[in-house]
Formats: structure tokens, C-alpha cells, sequence
């Protein structure tokens, strides 16, 4: 193990050496290993010709340079982030922080560089991915932290070959415990009833469930189209409505004006779904007499480009701390007999939709989930 791990650990070396040297002055011939250049002598020009956005901070991550294509790159301009944490979640959604955090704790132990890839908010509040590399340098005498940040286009990780194997995977699955469904029905007929056949029974039909949600997880979009996200919204309320009648809960819609017109490109039925899994939580979460609303509106950021913020809030219990951290983690529940796929999926699909959804739950006031979409919204000004 030794040889590979040496070998792996001088390879990183490298790369952030390379890296160093876009931080660099052009036409520096030599550079001292021990001290590098600080950014500010990295022409402009330079810097907005470059794929990536490079940064640096000090040692607790207080950022004193970013490069003028963020702007461009990120959507975020260079200029509100210098002076703030790079781990803000302001800026990076949590279970992605969490994940950053947790990484960074390895340049504690050596100076290679660490990467990975997760999500950044731009200026309308917003998620795209990037791919992260940071790493430690030396800047007259004082350790610093530097990075680039290259963006990536979600939808081809969504087209990937790994996207059509799982499928297929998923698909061979069910199939098989269909079959299996149809062997211990006929075996039931044939044999007297026991604890065991019913218990064999139960577990394949869970197996066949969880097949099909898995399956529903990761379905993509078929194809996206202009539509109202009122007519969203409305169809997930109406569809959902007398589920909460049913159990006592008051439901309100409380939908702004400023949401009529507005459009967004997406595939309705993934996006119905996804709004569909939020109500469904907040009614399992809430109890008769309990109350549930949803609110919807929408807001100019910038020029032209356009958000709309729908939330779901509930008056049930909440959510304690380790749940809420991996409540969006696939496969998590605290609820028996739950695949604990909804909200982890109504993520997913939000996310396809270039949207990003938060959960905040004080313990025992209940929760909001809010979701955030990309709209556009013509001839009419928005609050």
C-alpha cells in the first residue's frame, strides 16, 4: 500500500503546483517554491480568459481574492465575496458544506489537494455544480488556503451512461421480483399458510415497491416544455386536497398574484411530483386538527432573470437535528414502513429543474420545505 499511496500523494503535490503557477505572474521565469506571488499581481485580462474561478483565503477560510470571471462562471460577482467565509451557506447548500467541511479536515494532515463535487448558489439563490480543488500555499510567510472552481453542466451528469445502467439495472429487478411474487403466490396455493410463506410474501412485496420507487427516483426528464407554474401548483393541490380533508388537517394555498404568467421549462410531471412528495410529507408530519399551507410567489433578481419561491409549511412536531441533516439523503427514515425516498426525490427533480429545495425544522415547531426555480415572467413587475 505504501508505494500507490506515495505515488498518489506526489501526484496531488504536482497538480497544485501547476495550479500555483496560474497565480502567478506571467512571464515570471522563476518562482520561489518556499513564497508565491501574491493573486493581486494576476492581470485581469488573464484571469477572465480561464475556465475556472481561482480564490484565496486564510486559514479561516475569510476570502481576500476571487477572480473577476466569477461573475461570469458563477454568476456571482467577485466583489461580494471577498471579505466573507468560502464556507458560507449562503453560498454552498448544506449537505454539500457538510461534505466540504468534512473533506478539508484532510489538509490538517498533509499539503496535497483535496477535490470534489458539489453545488454553489449564485446571485438569484440558485444551485449549479462545480468541480472544487483547493489546496495549502505559502504567501510571505503566512499558510494560505487556494482554489478553483470549474462549473459543470448538471444535465449531461443526468444523460451520463451511468444514468441508462442503473436503469436497465432497476428494470432487471423488478422483474425478478415479480417473478419471485408469482413463485410464493403459486407456493401459498400449494402448502398450508404460515407465519413464514406470509412473511416471504410481505418481504417481496416490499422488494417490489422499492424497486418501483427507485425506479421513479431515477427517472429524467422525456422532454421540457414552456409551462404555467400556476397550473403546477394547482394540480399538486387539487390532487392532494382531500387526503388532508380526509385526516383533519386545515390546508391552505396562499398563492401571490405575482406567480400568474409565469412560466418555466420543465418536464410537468417530475415537477408535479416533486411539489406532490413536499405535500405528502407535511401531511404525514401534521395531525388531524394540525395545520398545513403552502405559499407560493415570485421575484425579479437582476435585470430580467426571475425566481419564484414555493414553500410548505406544517404545524407538526419537526424534524431533531441528525434527522434534519440527512433528510434529503436518499434511503433515510425515521417513519416505519417508509422507503425514505419522497423528499430525497422531490429534491433530485427540483434540482433537474435548476431549482434547489431547503428544510428548516426548529424541534418541535414544525417545518418548512421552500423550493427555489429559475421563471420567467413577461410584462408584468414583480415585489
Amino acid at each position: 500500500m505504501a508505494g500507490p499511496l506515495k505515488k498518489l500523494t506526489s501526484h496531488q503535490s504536482s497538480r497544485s503546483e501547476t495550479l500555483d503557477q496560474l497565480f502567478s505572474a506571467p512571464g515570471t521565469l522563476e518562482r520561489r517554491r518556499s513564497v508565491l506571488l501574491p493573486l493581486e499581481s494576476l492581470p485581469s485580462h488573464f484571469s477572465e480568459s480561464l475556465p475556472c474561478v481561482l480564490y484565496e483565503c486564510n486559514a479561516s477560510f475569510d476570502l481576500s481574492f476571487v477572480s473577476e470571471n466569477a461573475s461570469e462562471l458563477l454568476g456571482i460577482d467577485a466583489s461580494e465575496l471577498v471579505g466573507h467565509r468560502l464556507l458560507s451557506d449562503e453560498r454552498i447548500p448544506g449537505e454539500d458544506l457538510m461534505r466540504l467541511s468534512n473533506r478539508l479536515e484532510e489538509l490538517e494532515h498533509h499539503n496535497g489537494m483535496i477535490s470534489l463535487v458539489h453545488r454553489i448558489l449564485n446571485g438569484r439563490g440558485l444551485p449549479f455544480w462545480v468541480a472544487h480543488n483547493l489546496w495549502k500555499a505559502n504567501s510571505n510567510n503566512t499558510t494560505m488556503i487556494r482554489g478553483c472552481m470549474v462549473p459543470l453542466d448538471y444535465n449531461g451528469v443526468l444523460n451520463s451512461s451511468e444514468q441508462a445502467v442503473i436503469s436497465r439495472f432497476v428494470h432487471k429487478m423488478g422483474n425478478h421480483f415479480q417473478l419471485l411474487n408469482l413463485v410464493v403466490s403459486s407456493l401459498r396455493k400449494a402448502v398450508p399458510e404460515s407465519r413464514e410463506t406470509l412473511m416471504l410474501q410481505e418481504t417481496v412485496e416490499k422488494a417490489i415497491d422499492l424497486a418501483r420507487s427507485f425506479s421513479d427516483y431515477n427517472q429524467v426528464p422525456t422532454g421540457l416544455s414552456r409551462v404555467e407554474l400556476m397550473d403546477i401548483l394547482q394540480a399538486a393541490v387539487m390532487t392532494r386536497r382531500s387526503s388532508f380533508e380526509e385526516k383533519g388537517i386545515t390546508f391552505n394555498s396562499q398563492i401571490h398574484d405575482s406567480v400568474s404568467g409565469a412560466t418555466i421549462k420543465a418536464d410537468p410531471y417530475l415537477l408535479e411530483l416533486a411539489i406532490g412528495h413536499v405535500l405528502q410529507n407535511a401531511l404525514e408530519a401534521t395531525d388531524a386538527g394540525g395545520r398545513v399551507t403552502l405559499q407560493a410567489s415570485a421575484k425579479r433578481s437582476g435585470d430580467s432573470a426571475s425566481v419564484a419561491s414555493i414553500s410548505v409549511i406544517d404545524s407538526g412536531c419537526g424534524i431533531d437535528e441528525n434527522a434534519l441533516r440527512n433528510a434529503l439523503v436518499p434511503f433515510f427514515t425515521c417513519k416505519k414502513n417508509h422507503d425514505g425516498l419522497g423528499l430525497s426525490m422531490a429534491s433530485r427533480f427540483i434540482e433537474i429543474h435548476g431549482g434547489i429545495l431547503r428544510i428548516t425544522s426548529p424541534h418541535g415547531k414544525g417545518t418548512e420545505v421552500e423550493i427555489v426555480l429559475p421563471i420567467e415572467v413577461e410584462g408584468q413587475p414583480l415585489s
